[in-house]
């Protein structure tokens, strides 16, 4: 907007005026910003509402600058906070958690009157800081333990576990690596040598160059996009519900596509993740012909629902409902706890104690707890509509997994992805290098 024309609002100005004001119409510009109110009545009316939304998009700027700047405090407490140091986690979580806060502090809001879409994404950010160490795993994931053929020569990095297992079993032992190689530059290496040849040794001829490269460089455990040293999550690039349904040929290389975010950028890109499961499986959906596609993944029971209504209304408004209504609902309670048991003789007297006693505390809670939404068999979840669609074919089971590996990059930019690691890798046990298409 140039000065004393009235100018059309830009695409990002209609922005950010929209997510400022379309969630909180009761906000005055007055309480968002420090503004001079001589000047503003001084102004022509026109004048004057062109600096009011002005001073609206600064504001709007200002939330943006708030969120970039959570980013990157969030980030070098990350990076400064020592792996062992658990005691002072809460502390650096409350601080970076509360930096929006403080910023818009500094503008003269409180939070309270801070628009109801920041003041939600404020309290989600401070649950997911509190449950970090929670959540995050509790040991590093890579080991780096090489393992070496009978040879000295590297086969790839395995675990401390798997290593373990091998020199327990008396098929491996631990040993120094081969005197002038690579590895035997690193003091603090650790590896184990096979007592036996291993079919890696003849299968690692017909594999290409980046694939060993993988398989035998050490892995750091940090956050493959941002770098961070603190909290980390296993992240899997093609989402394990769809992997946990592939051919076991494919489910035997989940190394590769099985990477280390820290909490903040799982959640960015788990956002992303859902949106694109979600769309392709309504996409297969609209394609599905047998009647069930969009049918709920659970039915109510009509009777035990009726059931669960007829407890309710016995434990909560007994006093003010008809006798003939009491008796009718606690006939229908009884019915059902008499299927529920087992015994005949306890079923007797739960049905004749009708006309005397009325249903005790423990049985209407039991019968207002009862479960009357069960599982729709017709329901089919959206992981088997996605793998189905794959039916088994080799080629389409290595393109979608690749497509999984490119929308990663596309969405992460990792910049500290292990040595070696590449999207037109191979997918499977002893596949061939992938065609890009």
């Amino acid at each position: 907007m140039g000065g004393g024309q009235s100018g059309s609002l830009s695409a990002l100005q209609h922005w950010l005026l929209f997510s400022l004001f379309t969630h909180s119409s009761d906000l005055k510009i007055g309480e968002l910003a420090h503004l001079n109110v001589e000047e503003r009545d001084n102004m022509s009316s026109s004048n004057g509402n062109m600096t009011t939304l002005k001073a609206t998009l600064c504001i709007g700027a200002a939330a943006l600058a708030a969120s970039f700047i959570i980013h990157n405090r969030t980030s070098k407490c990350k990076k400064q906070q020592s792996k062992d140091d658990v005691n002072n986690t809460d502390e650096v979580n409350s601080s970076s958690s509360d930096s929006v806060v403080t910023f818009y502090n500094q503008l003269g809001i409180s939070e309270d009157k801070l628009p109801d879409h920041i003041r939600r994404e404020i309290h989600k950010q401070r649950k997911r800081k509190s449950k970090e160490a929670m959540i995050s795993m509790k040991t590093p994931m890579y080991d780096n333990i090489h393992m070496l053929d009978e040879d000295r020569e590297p086969i790839c990095t395995i675990s401390m576990k798997k290593a373990k297992w091998y020199i327990r079993k008396n098929i491996a032992e631990w040993t120094a690596p081969k005197a002038g190689s690579e590895l035997s530059k690193d003091k603090d290496i650790k590896c184990i040598r096979l007592l036996f040849t291993h079919n890696g040794v003849h299968e690692g001829e017909k594999k290409s160059s980046s694939e060993k490269l993988y398989l035998r460089s050490a892995k750091q455990n940090i956050c493959v996009s941002c770098g961070s040293d603190g909290h980390h999550i296993r992240h899997y690039i093609v989402p394990y519900s769809y992997r946990a349904l592939l051919p076991d040929d494919y489910k035997s290389h989940m190394s590769h596509d099985i990477v280390i975010l820290c909490p903040d950028c799982h959640v960015r890109c788990e956002r992303s993740t859902k949106k694109r499961m979600k769309r392709m499986e309504h996409d297969l959906r609209m394609k599905m012909t047998d009647g069930n596609a969009f049918c709920s993944p659970v039915i109510e029971d009509p009777h035990l629902y009726h059931v669960r209504s007829c407890a309710i209304a016995l434990a909560k408004w007994r006093d003010k409902i008809p006798t003939e209504k009491i008796a009718s609902y606690e006939k229908e309670v009884r019915l059902y706890l008499a299927d529920c048991c087992k015994d005949e003789a306890e079923k007797e007297m739960i049905i004749l104690t009708g006309n005397d006693e009325p249903l005790t505390k423990s049985q209407l809670q039991k019968a207002c707890s009862v479960k009357y939404r069960v599982k729709n068999p017709r329901y089919v979840p959206g992981s088997e509509v996605v793998v189905r669609s794959l039916n088994g074919d080799k080629e389409k089971i290595e393109q979608f997994i690749v497509d999984w590996r490119k929308h990663f990059i596309a969405i992460v930019d990792p910049k500290y992805m292990p040595t070696g690691w590449r999207v037109d890798n191979p997918v499977a046990k002893g596949s061939s290098f992938v065609l890009l298409v």
